[in-house]
């Protein structure tokens, strides 16, 4: 879990929401795992005080990039930071998804929870699956790729509605073996009740509010039934991944 100062490689602007950062440094990119996470700060500017976590987006030549959505201070000061100046970065942390091979796939994001996925999409290409791939968004802002079935509440960009609609009439009528999802914790809340109606596996990524990344603080801890019973666990040491059917949902 080493700290990094590195310039910014490259950075490319989605819209007026959402901007890809992308690093260049070989060790980092060996190190990591698909649904991990690092923390970053601007050291030059003196908010946030602790860095934010932000999933691995993708690995790509040795590059590791992050996706990453502007709606506070710490993230636009992100976005206004130019290639060449340099973010410190605390990573790879978390525990990832576990890879299926040879399983029938299915993908489920909502919004910025797309953003651990194009990683993980090359791990399970290797891995021989199949692959099937949900996204949904408020609306087209929301919506990265094409290659995906889309979904907007608005009906700006692909079906109008739900992903989570549309992942039910899915199960429907095709098999699955195991289903990865990050999103909301309504989406995945939901999720889970579908997917437990059809008796897939599930691997949630949560999104939460972290301080200090390792374990230490407790400042994201979430309920887990483990062994019957109720236990606390932290998303940044013990996740983000868990099997979503642990999950407490009704906090």
């Amino acid at each position: 879990m080493p700290y990094k100062l590195l310039p910014i490689f490259k950075k490319e602007l989605i819209n007026n929401k959402y901007f890809i950062i992308t690093f260049s440094d070989y060790e980092m990119a060996d190190q990591c795992h698909p649904g991990q996470f690092f923390r970053l700060k601007n050291p030059q500017q003196n908010f946030p005080i602790l860095p934010r976590p932000f999933s691995v987006n993708n690995i790509q030549d040795k590059q590791t990039s992050f996706l990453i959505k502007i709606v506070g201070e710490s993230t636009k000061n992100l976005f206004e930071t130019k290639i060449g100046e340099n973010i410190s970065l605390h990573g790879p942390l978390g525990n990832g998804f576990k890879i299926a091979r040879n399983k029938k796939v299915l993908i489920v994001s909502g919004g910025i929870g797309y953003a651990p996925f194009p990683f993980l999409l090359k791990k399970l290409e290797k891995a021989k699956d199949e692959i099937v791939f949900f996204h949904g968004g408020k609306s087209s802002d929301d919506i990265f790729s094409a290659n995906v079935i889309n979904f907007t509440e608005d009906g700006s960009v692909g079906k109008k509605g739900l992903v989570t609609d549309g992942v039910e009439q899915f199960l429907q009528k095709n098999q699955v073996d195991i289903v990865y999802a990050c999103g909301p914790q309504i989406m995945l809340k939901k999720l889970t009740e579908i997917c437990k109606q059809f008796n897939v596996d599930l691997q949630v990524s949560l999104e939460t509010i972290m301080a200090c990344g390792i374990g230490v603080c407790c400042g994201c801890a979430i309920r887990i039934v483990e062994n019957g019973k109720m236990v606390y666990k932290k998303v940044c040491k013990d996740g983000p991944v868990f099997d979503g059917y642990t999950v407490v949902w009704d906090e």
